[in-house]
């Protein structure tokens, strides 16, 4: 492959392929916990676990619980922004002469609802299985703009192609956990779970390529190019137990380990793309600038493992529980209900993430790949660096029952520290220091547990001051089929709202 001089560069998309990695965990991408009880708690949710939803946080706490079912959803506002910069701390020209941008690039991301789904059930007063339903805690598609308008070196406001158009245009994923789990009260004191996850992973993403390794940007040669790929059995495990001390101290621990995804990906790029740093519609519609290949390569990505350990103190109202509370006496007790049972809860969560696991992401293309107006093929090996670090995190919350078996307040916070270091920030998601703050409150009628919840998290600046990491493939063999200059120089910011509203119906 020495002789290459010209290549699309499609594999860079992997960039934005640890997107998949996004669950609701420590090393997910926005807030820390799905789930509408769980958000307004600020995630402190572990010990307590008291809705359906326990089937895949903490399967151990099934056997405590009621039957049930619960309906629930995010609705999810984000905020991204990045400013590219050079080692000189400046903004980059897009090439061809262009002034280079005088704002950061923002992405267009649509308010996103994600859902969730769970059910419980009892057997006896020492089994319980349940199933649930929980995607990644993330806003589903962001569009980054191909071009930007700003004022040209005549004042004209004109289009220029973005300077965030190397690292993303289009991230849009699918993915999935069912998993089903059972539960088993070793004691009155002590419960253990487990559950089986199966995860699906369905996606898209792309970006631009320079075709050629200039030692700096030139939009005249890059191309736009997509890769996707299905996964449609990623397997994983959720292991927790639950031991009550005394009757209001609950402890929970809980542990969660997925496979790596693994996928083949079809390849769609369209070369010509720009012209005089315009969209070049008809170039793009040209046949003979696209490139279409089913199983053109593989990924890999590997999923960090995760644990929780929570703490919960309650203190019990000593009342008892109301009569109309049927799914209760069937329980004969067994069950337990804070609404009726308790005054007050306070949790604290402490969370790690092996997101060191994630050195790289691994995409290998077929040295066969042509691309269509262009004399090169793909580089065979397109693997891509993350170096992300772990993640440890704090969750506290609580909730204050104000009408016995009528209204519920909560309230809660968490901190997580930063997955990556800043020269290797990218746009799938933010692997920043967060911190975030929610509030809640859930009314009762009948069997029916209606909540409401609102979040807002908010991200620390990544900045790298132009001094970036990540090098752009290239087709250049002599030059190892990366770009002279980093594509990843500069700052990113952003914030999210979500508010959430759910049912649970216990029975």
């Amino acid at each position: 492959m020495a002789k290459i001089t010209k290549s699309v560069l499609a594999p860079a998309l992997a960039l934005f392929v640890s997107g998949l990695a996004v669950d609701a965990r420590a090393d997910g991408f926005d807030t820390p916990a799905a789930g509408v009880a769980q958000m307004g708690r600020g995630g402190a949710w572990v010990a307590r676990a008291d809705d359906p939803l326990a089937a895949f946080f903490n399967p151990a706490a099934m056997v405590r619980n009621p039957n049930g079912v619960h309906v629930g959803s995010h609705l999810m506002v984000r905020r991204q922004c990045f400013e590219r910069l050079g080692a000189d701390g400046q903004p980059l020209s897009p090439g061809g002469g262009l002034n280079a941008p005088t704002d950061p690039v923002c992405a267009e991301i649509a308010p996103f609802p994600n859902p969730q789904l769970g059910a419980t059930f009892r057997i006896g007063r020492r089994f319980a299985v349940g199933l649930a339903v929980v995607g990644p805690h993330k806003t589903g598609k962001a569009a980054w703009p191909d071009v930007v308008s700003y004022a040209n070196k005549f004042g004209i406001v004109a289009p220029h192609p973005a300077a965030t158009r190397y690292l993303m245009l289009e991230d849009d994923a699918t993915l999935a956990y069912p998993t089903l789990s059972a539960a088993f009260a070793v004691t009155s004191k002590l419960s253990i779970g487990a559950g089986f996850v199966w995860g699906i992973a369905n996606f898209g993403f792309s970006n631009m390529a320079p075709a050629v390794s200039s030692p700096s940007d030139d939009f005249s040669t890059d191309i736009k190019a997509k890769l996707s790929g299905f996964d449609g059995f990623v397997p994983g495990v959720v292991l927790s137990a639950l031991f009550s001390p005394s009757k209001r101290i609950d402890i929970a621990g809980t542990f969660r380990y997925s496979d790596a995804i693994r996928s083949s990906i079809d390849l769609y790029a369209q070369s010509n793309y720009y012209t005089q740093g315009r969209v070049n519609e008809d170039a793009i519609r040209d046949p003979a600038n696209i490139t279409d290949v089913k199983n053109a390569g593989t990924f890999k990505l590997q999923i960090p493992m995760e644990a929780r350990l929570g703490f919960r103190y309650h203190k019990p109202r000593y009342e008892t529980p109301s009569a109309g509370q049927r799914w209760l006496a069937k329980h004969q007790g067994a069950a337990r209900d804070a609404m009726s049972e308790d005054l007050f809860d306070l949790e604290a969560d402490l969370t790690y993430s092996q997101n060191s696991a994630v050195q790289s992401i691994q995409v290998r293309m077929n040295e066969a790949t042509r691309i269509n107006g262009t004399p090169g093929y793909v580089p065979a090996n397109a693997d891509v660096p993350r170096r992300w670090r772990d993640i440890i995190g704090m969750r506290v919350g609580g909730e204050f029952v104000l009408i016995p078996d009528l209204i519920a307040l909560r309230a809660g916070g968490f901190f997580e520290s930063k997955g990556v270091d800043d020269a290797y920030v990218s746009l799938d998601f933010q692997q920043a220091m967060k911190f975030g703050v929610s509030a809640g409150a859930t009314v009762r009628i009948a069997m029916l547990d209606v909540s409401a919840g609102y979040s807002h998290t908010f991200f620390a600046a990544q900045d790298n001051h132009g001094k970036g990491a990540v090098h752009g493939l290239a087709g250049d063999a002599t030059a190892n089929f990366r770009t002279p200059q980093v594509i990843n120089g500069g700052r990113q910011t952003g914030d999210l709202d979500e508010v959430a509203l759910g049912v649970t119906a216990h029975f």
